[in-house]
């Protein structure tokens, strides 16, 4: 009996391929096992914290629980600056927002862009960090925020005893600004030549100066939505309407009308053409400062803020 050699060879090739065309189409259908539900499954856009002035980041969370509670596997994270409580009114604001950049830019889960959220003291702090820092912040969003300052004695409680004088009597010192966040935003309409000289942090921001920077404005103007909240009964932040960016007129303790402001009128940061572009969000609400992002606070969190982090990356 005769063997053909020649068809059992054919016979082998044709089963090697056959078989190495299955097992490379079963590679192919794994990979889109996985692949695909990364495409098509959502990943809500993070949230970054920044807390007030003698508080640290732990006090965030209640409002970093109910961000996580309305969106599913949301990465939400509290920046501290150095140990919290203490340096955050022993660091002078500069540093504190340098210190804020460092650490969001070295957060690998950050370079897709976030919302933010700043609080009091921390709605500064975020917003410097916006205008300098050229963050990728999609939302920015401030809580009973100092946009314009504070001035007189409500605003100095928060602070430990000893440090209230050297604010209320030596703010404009450089020794003073050097060491103490607060002397960083105290707006003192009496005083207002020396705010604009010797300030070194707030007019710099409110982009006050004689020589305006650009790069402030249009970073400002790159937000997706500029939200602001001010509380009718805020009993720290003096005046309460510092929230929405009006402060103390000149030489006066009567409070500047919102569209009649040189920070609205000049766009010096882009606060008009964010409100004519539909970007610029202002909220009241009726909490006491210190409520703000915790429970008596919840209610208006729900309804008028959480619908600014459902986005995606």
């Amino acid at each position: 009996m005769s063997i053909n050699f020649d068809s059992i060879e054919k016979n082998e090739i044709q089963f090697y391929f056959s078989h190495h065309r299955i097992v490379m189409w079963s590679f192919v259908l794994f990979i889109f096992t996985i692949v695909i539900p990364s495409i098509n499954g959502e990943i809500y856009r993070p949230v970054v914290i920044m807390h007030g002035v003698t508080a640290t980041a732990a006090n965030m969370n209640e409002l970093a629980g109910w961000i996580r509670q309305t969106y599913e596997g949301i990465y939400v994270t509290a920046i501290e600056i150095g140990n919290g409580y203490d340096d955050s009114f022993l660091f002078p604001m500069n540093k504190q927002v340098e210190i804020f950049c460092q650490t969001i830019l070295s957060d690998l889960k950050l370079k897709q862009g976030f919302n933010l959220i700043g609080v009091s003291q921390g709605s500064l702090i975020v917003r410097g960090a916006v205008e300098r820092c050229s963050l990728p912040v999609y939302n920015l969003i401030t809580l009973v925020g100092v946009h314009q300052g504070i001035f007189g004695i409500p605003g100095l409680q928060i602070l430990p005893a000893p440090f209230r004088e050297l604010v209320s009597k030596y703010a404009y010192e450089e020794s003073v600004q050097n060491v103490i966040s607060v002397a960083g935003y105290w707006r003192d309409p009496y005083q207002l030549d020396k705010y604009y000289k010797k300030s070194q942090f707030l007019p710099d921001i409110n982009n006050e100066g004689a020589i305006r920077n650009e790069t402030y404005r249009l970073n400002m103007l790159k937000l997706n939505a500029f939200v602001i909240t001010y509380s009718d009964i805020d009993e720290i932040v003096s005046p309460p309407q510092s929230s929405w960016f009006m402060g103390f007129q000149p030489n006066s303790l009567q409070v500047e009308i919102w569209n009649q402001t040189s920070q609205f009128q000049d766009d010096l940061i882009g606060l008009r053409t964010l409100e004519e572009q539909g970007k610029l969000y202002r909220f009241p609400c009726h909490i006491k400062h210190q409520d703000a992002a915790h429970t008596p606070d919840k209610d208006f969190i729900f309804h008028n803020i959480l619908s600014f982090l459902n986005n995606t990356i």
